[in-house]
């Protein structure tokens, strides 16, 4: 499946959701959302995803860092408060019929090239600066 182009600017990433858990680091921070997901565009890649909670308006909302020597992609987001508090509320909201669906609004990358990822030899990163997702009813 290829990414989407959205504008002149922007590409979107399609990520399925495989695992969500709320954890704690410590006592000293808050919870964290820990997802980990499948990238539609790089089936053979998966992706860690890290959700922090945020009282800060900033254009960029997190970023996916890809790296050259492994097939696992790491992604740092921060959401505000309501945001934190619907994700968590949607990924604890019981086991769907289908896996949840995360659309990732990037910044275009000279790594996507004719709707692909491309990873060759070198450690890019992509920044996110909006995401939906879709979660089945039934």
């Amino acid at each position: 499946m290829a990414v989407l182009p959205l504008s002149a600017i922007f590409e979107e990433l399609q990520l399925t959701v495989t695992s969500a858990e709320v954890v704690l680091p410590s006592l000293k921070n808050d919870s964290e959302i820990l997802l980990s997901c499948e990238i539609s565009s790089l089936p053979t890649h998966n992706c860690s995803m890290v959700f922090r909670k945020s009282d800060l308006n900033v254009a960029v909302i997190g970023q996916m860092s890809f790296r050259s020597i492994r097939p696992l992609v790491t992604a740092e987001m921060v959401l505000n408060f309501t945001n934190f508090e619907k994700l968590e509320k949607l990924c604890s909201g019981g086991e769907p019929i289908r896996p949840i669906t995360l659309y990732l609004k990037v910044k275009k990358s000279r790594q996507i090239k004719h709707g692909e990822v491309v990873i060759k030899n070198d450690d890019f990163d992509l920044d996110i600066v909006d995401m939906s997702w879709r979660r089945p009813l039934f």
